[in-house]
């Protein structure tokens, strides 16, 4: 669909070049009117030789005073967007000097009124984007809605999908509540409208997209220095406005996030979420079991419960004796009287270790 050409932006093309021509220019709509001139005076009136110029396409050349219709000699030619013509430039003098020159002002309107609707079409974008995350976030949107805006995109985005959320990061690496940078590697991935749906808000940067499509993003996240929380691929769209709604109980409580890895799955945060939907005075409590251990034994108590109880594997990332390892454990349960190597035991101490991010 061709853009209408306006007053305001012939006039500043028309100032603009005017203090380096000795040439009198003239900008007409697709009407014949003309929009803008040097000559503030003629703006609103009628120009013939523009009314041919739309009518045919061609250029219509006036090589001697009052050869067509009284006009001046000149040059008026066709400013072209989606091959109809949307205006005029006409400029007088003789036709072989003034030519090119009205070639370079028709390019220039041109490229201003392209790149005009080129910034039309994205903020468009990016406002359907954020909508269409904003009602899988916040519930509202019927599965069937959400997979047919998908499909009838433009581009479409077929599924199966996954919903991601990008953090930024403090210095000292821990997940944050604040908008990431949206620039760089990341933001050149995500300019990619045939692959993802994006938007910023709620503290996060929202992001759609195929679901076997998250190396690309994955990479630009690492690169950015935060953190992306990942869900799992989704083939229907009440699926992925559950995932969706999951993801942000998580986006909500940064600070319950570990702050060892860039790329989180949502499959590996159930004990996270589970802390983060609990009432606060019942995460208190969990954080109290191991309030009074000294920041080697919960680091300690971390790598265990990560390696799965093995005492060899504890050693190893640590680079601590096996015996120091064991040592430690033991001290761990005479302080909390919970046992790390008991299963229910260590799903409390689990979430004790979670809550007492906060």
């Amino acid at each position: 669909m061709s853009a209408p050409l306006g007053g305001a932006l012939a006039q500043r093309v028309v100032d603009r070049i005017s203090p380096t021509l000795r040439h009198n220019v003239n900008v007409m709509d697709a009407a014949g009117l003309i929009i803008a001139s040097r000559d503030a005076s003629r703006i609103g009136t009628m120009h013939a030789g523009a009314r041919e110029v739309v009518a045919t396409g061609a250029p219509v050349v006036i090589r001697h005073a009052g050869e067509h219709d009284g006009m001046r000699a000149g040059v008026n030619c066709p400013i072209e967007l989606d091959g109809a013509v949307v205006g005029v430039v006409g400029l007088t003098g003789a036709p072989e000097v003034v030519m090119p020159l009205a070639d370079v002002v028709v390019l220039t309107i041109r490229l201003l009124l392209e790149r005009d609707r080129e910034m039309d079409s994205t903020a468009l974008r990016e406002a359907r984007n954020r909508e269409l995350l904003a009602r899988l976030i916040n519930g509202g949107a019927p599965s069937a809605s959400v997979e047919q805006e998908l499909a009838a995109g433009s581009p479409s985005l077929p599924g199966p999908w996954r919903m991601a959320a990008v953090l930024d990061r403090t210095p000292t690496g821990r997940p944050v509540h604040r908008l990431p940078v949206r620039s760089g590697l990341l933001g050149d991935v995500l300019a990619r409208p045939d692959r993802y749906r994006s938007a910023s808000f709620q503290g996060a940067l929202w992001v759609l997209l195929a679901a076997h499509d998250t190396g690309a993003l994955a990479d630009a996240v690492s690169a950015s220095g935060s953190v992306l929380l990942l869900g799992g691929t989704c083939s229907a769209g009440g699926t992925l406005q559950s995932t969706a709604k999951t993801l942000n109980l998580l986006v909500a409580r940064p600070e319950l996030l570990p702050s060892t890895q860039s790329v989180l799955h949502l499959r590996e945060l159930s004990a996270e979420l589970a802390v983060g939907c609990m009432p606060r005075e019942a995460a208190g409590l969990l954080a109290a079991h191991i309030s009074d251990l000294t920041d080697t034994q919960r680091t300690t108590l971390a790598a265990f419960l990560d390696a799965g109880g093995s005492i060899s594997e504890v050693s190893r990332v640590l680079f601590a004796h096996r015996n120091t390892i064991i040592q430690r454990l033991d001290r761990i349960a005479e302080i909390t009287q919970l046992n790390p190597r008991d299963a229910h035991h260590a799903l409390t101490l689990r979430l004790g270790l979670i809550a007492a991010r906060a």
